[in-house]
């Protein structure tokens, strides 16, 4: 059977089988790694009543090698099925009229968990494949929730160090807090002065360093990232799809085969791309709802077929999504159009202007399957105190975005289809904004979290019992025109 082979979007990339693909992380002509095979398309039935971790298996097996589907199995034992996660991965919950699929059930109360808890056992399984003795690199850039899963995925596994760069005044109290407190003798934590986008540029500058790669030669290192530029972070996404539609049959709440529409909470765009993936393999996914904060240029893109980041930068109360280059829409973009001469062309484009656009046909395709919308911050907060007062439900601002926005395209097309929002992440991890909302009071993030939970008696996640009392291990602050030089000191620094 022929080798599953991976593509850069931009077409200037040798092609890379699954495990070289994992490793490399990004195209090495600056673009992102794509199936070059058709993907294979699920029989629904025999989906229906797995548990996560032999769905996982199911799901992932089909962009990996054919003969390691047991070694597949035992990786989705050790991330979704040995205690990291509850026996019920994604619950999903009725809200309403709508359902919600919990993905913030894991080792760090983020949707992050459902792809970097197996990402690093991807990487150490490649690394044996590839009988690779170089050490690894793993950057990351956060808006909050990538560092933190990824730094806890990444912890102590052996051949590998993870630098996370988070943008020092972007993100949330409670996040910077599970960044700066995290243990482990291989990973580090980096503050810089600059937004999200600017880590992200960074880091991606940091992969086609010539200076960079030169250095990892002499080293004996190579770069990976953590971050959603990676294929091995975005497929193991396209599971929850899967699941929590099946969760809705099994519930009597469709029917097998029956369409539902999801609603995504996107800023990178990786958690909504997943979904178009898994539509593709057979899912019965008729709209993507795209919700995003003030910093809306997914919203524009969706309405209009133009993505223009010339425009100002917001810092929101839902920092996760504070982004202005979605780096996933570029793997949306080559699935439409299959013509990475023209995704080049755009990247160009982008890079050179701020700017571009795609043309008709693909705009067509994004017109029939995408919705778009956004929420300001006064509004983010309303939804949060109307969903509670109405139906119980604890929303964070993240996912309040995606439920205000569902509300606006249910009221504005006056679609029925069953909906379901993905949830990013514990209302306990942005509390202060979510005690704000329920009661016009403005405490600090610690005493907001106990007050938040006496007043719903909703219990604290896991993960942030006690979270103000941990110890500050990480304090390093960089202004952002150094990671790369920084990037190249921590290379030297490694042994050889």
């Amino acid at each position: 059977m022929k080798e599953k082979m991976y593509l850069s979007t931009r077409g200037n990339q040798k092609p890379l089988n699954f495990y070289e693909a994992i490793l490399q992380g990004i195209g090495s002509d600056g673009g992102l790694l794509v199936p070059d095979f058709d993907i294979e398309k699920k029989d629904l039935k025999s989906l229906q009543n797995l548990n996560y971790v032999d769905m996982a298996t199911e799901v992932i097996s089909a962009f990996t090698p054919d003969d390691v589907k047991e070694d597949i199995r035992q990786l989705c034992q050790q991330a979704y099925g040995d205690g990291l996660f509850p026996n019920e991965v994604v619950p999903v919950e009725k809200a309403g009229d709508t359902y919600i699929a919990e993905l913030f059930q894991g080792p760090t109360a983020a949707f992050k968990d459902m792809a970097l808890s197996i990402l690093p056992r991807f990487m150490t399984f490649s690394l044996k494949q590839k009988g690779e003795e170089r050490d690894v690199m793993i950057l990351a850039a956060t808006s909050g929730d990538t560092g933190k899963a990824a730094l806890e995925g990444f912890k102590d596994v052996e051949g590998t160090c993870i630098k996370v760069f988070y943008p020092v005044d972007g993100v949330a109290p409670v996040q910077k807090q599970q960044m700066v407190t995290q243990d482990g003798n291989n990973v580090e934590v980096i503050g810089i002065h600059g937004n999200f986008d600017d880590a992200q540029t960074a880091v991606k500058k940091a992969f086609n360093s010539q200076e960079l790669k030169q250095l990892c030669n002499e080293h004996h290192v190579f770069l990976s990232s953590a971050n959603s530029i990676n294929i091995g972070r975005l497929i193991p996404q396209i599971v929850y799809y899967f699941y929590s539609y099946m969760t809705l049959v099994n519930q009597k709440e469709i029917e097998l085969g029956e369409e539902v529409n999801f609603t995504i909470p996107s800023g990178n765009f990786g958690n909504c791309l997943a979904g178009y993936i898994a539509k593709n393999m057979g899912l019965p996914i008729q709209k993507f709802i795209v919700a995003s904060n003030k910093n809306n240029i997914l919203t524009d893109f969706f309405n209009t077929g133009r993505y223009d980041a010339r425009r100002d930068f917001y810092k929101t109360n839902a920092p996760a999504m504070d982004i202005l280059v979605s780096s996933n829409l570029e793997r949306l973009v080559y699935f439409l159009c299959k013509d990475s001469s023209k995704v080049k062309e755009y990247m160009d484009s982008l890079n050179e202007t701020g700017v571009y656009e795609v043309d008709q046909e693909v705009f067509g395709v994004v017109q029939e399957y995408f919705k778009a919308g956004w929420l300001n911050e006064e509004d983010v907060l309303k939804t949060i105190k109307e969903c509670y007062e109405e139906n119980g439900y604890l929303l964070d601002t993240h996912t309040a975005i995606g439920y205000g926005v569902y509300k606006q395209y249910k009221q504005n097309s006056h679609d029925d289809t069953k909906t379901i929002i993905l949830s990013t992440a514990s209302p306990y991890k942005f509390p202060k904004s979510v005690f704000t909302a329920l009661t016009g009071e403005d405490l600090d993030e610690y005493e907001a979290i106990d007050a938040l939970n006496q007043k719903t008696n909703i219990p604290v996640s896991k993960p942030l019992v006690g979270i103000k009392d941990r110890q500050v291990l990480h304090t390093k602050v960089i202004d952002k025109t150094e990671i790369v030089d920084f990037i190249g000191e921590q290379i030297k620094g490694m042994s050889l």
